[in-house]
């Protein structure tokens, strides 16, 4: 019976021992590093989503290296960071793992050193976050034109606010152009040009001018 319970004691100290340490492990966040698939020259640092780290916290990581290629290796240095320098032979094809610790606003840079010109990538470490996303482009508003085969020139509006728009001209004029100038702008169809043709502008504030050059430019279009 003692000889039960003292085995029994022996367990469960063992198992306080181990259960810290690899709880430890299990807090330890993983980077995987990927170099030479199909003896491609490709290589990244990804986290554990799957996406390439540019950004991340300061702390103790696990680099899991997966070395696809005897051409390449994969090496992980910092010139502001001493502590971290480490590399897998270039004859080396397999995983392996190193536990690193990264600091904070410091910028560390991985390659493969004989290709280290076409085979690189770098991060930053800082507790700071990232700035948000700029906000989509204001999708382009549409404007339109038409000149008329007796020599009409009709834009769509009148009077528009500011910003960018897709400007389309249906040319049908037998001898006259669509011309709209004004503020970095200046678009027009050739005097012999017949059909459809689309441009991008970005109109600012004031007044343009549109019209045909045969007849002159003398129609106004208001920005406000």
């Amino acid at each position: 019976m003692g000889r039960v319970l003292r085995t029994g004691i022996v367990i469960i100290c063992a198992l306080v021992l181990v259960l810290p340490a690899a709880a430890r492990r299990a807090d330890t966040p993983t980077l995987t590093a990927i170099v030479g698939t199909n003896d491609g020259f490709t290589i990244t640092l990804n986290d554990a989503s799957g996406k390439k780290v540019s950004r991340i916290a300061p702390g103790t990581y696990t680099v899991l290296v997966e070395d696809r290629s005897a051409l390449h290796n994969f090496h992980l240095a910092s010139n502001e960071d001493a502590t971290v320098d480490f590399r897998t032979d270039l004859e080396f094809v397999g995983e392996k793992s190193f536990t690193v610790t990264f600091r904070d606003n410091t910028r560390y840079a991985y390659a493969c050193e004989p290709h280290w010109q076409t085979m690189n990538g770098e991060f930053f470490v800082t507790n700071t976050p990232a700035p948000p996303a700029p906000p989509p482009p204001t999708p382009a508003r549409k404007l339109s034109a038409v000149v008329k085969p007796g020599g009409a020139v009709v834009l769509s509006r009148a009077s528009v606010p500011a910003g960018r728009y897709r400007l389309t001209v249906d040319d049908r004029g037998k001898r006259d152009n669509f011309h709209l100038r004004g503020k970095t702008v200046n678009k027009r169809t050739g005097l012999a040009f017949r059909g459809r043709v689309g441009w991008g502008v970005t109109l600012a504030r004031g007044t343009y001018s549109y019209g045909s050059d045969r007849t002159g430019i003398k129609r106004k279009l208001r920005v406000r």
